[in-house]
């Protein structure tokens, strides 16, 4: 995935997720890696979840409240 493609869809807000399930991602201008504001980390584009695409990153990092 090419630096502008990953930008696009990261312009969708809440569309792409690290792998922790965060959105607040920004993309870098010259590789296809974001870095994520929560966890502070940047992840290469294979590593973030398209959620329209894929299904639920975070569904395993969430607490069930029954």
């Amino acid at each position: 995935m090419a630096p502008e493609e990953l930008a696009d869809l990261l312009s969708d807000p809440y569309r792409v997720a690290c792998p922790n399930g965060h959105t607040a991602l920004n993309p870098a201008e010259t590789t296809p890696s974001a870095y994520c504001r929560t966890c502070r980390e940047s992840y290469h584009a294979r590593e973030l979840a398209d959620r329209r695409r894929d299904p639920d990153p975070c569904k395993h990092h969430r607490k069930r409240k029954d």
